[in-house]
């Protein structure tokens, strides 16, 4: 199913890709660090667009925080998971660490199951409590690169 994402370039500088009702917002707070907020069902009606923007970010040579806030994403089908999952397995060099918020026991087990299957068990948190994440992000924020 390849519907056509819409790409904004939004007032503070961050990316917002959507497509129906579901939708990713890139932004870098600092330049050690991408945020990623996912929200609805990726069902693949965004290609690789998701993974080129991450992919634009971690090619500018320093290693990223990689922070995902799922916590509004309903999931994504098998075929989604095994692009995230190899992604992850070819980006490991240029991740420093990878933190992944989740709302739902199903995103939970996705990204679960995409950490080990891409061998990023050293690299990646699964966090459920949104406090923790935002204290993990605002301490990545304030660290220099």
């Amino acid at each position: 199913m390849m519907q056509s994402a819409l790409r904004e370039l939004l007032p503070d500088g961050s990316v917002r890709l959507t497509s129906g009702e579901s939708a990713f917002v890139f932004a870098r707070p600092t330049a050690t660090v991408l945020v990623v907020t996912i929200t609805g069902y990726d069902k693949g009606q965004f290609g690789t667009a998701a993974l080129d923007e991450i992919g634009s970010v971690l090619r500018l040579g320093a290693r990223v925080h990689l922070f995902v806030d799922a916590r509004n994403a309903i999931g994504a089908t098998v075929r989604v998971s095994e692009d995230w999952t190899g992604f992850l397995a070819r980006h490991q060099a240029e991740l420093q660490h990878v933190h992944v918020l989740v709302g739902s026991k199903m995103v939970e087990l996705t990204v679960a199951i995409a950490r080990h299957l891409s061998r990023t068990d050293r690299l990646m948190q699964i966090y459920s409590d949104p406090a923790i994440f935002e204290a993990q992000l605002e301490t990545a924020c304030k660290r220099r690169p």
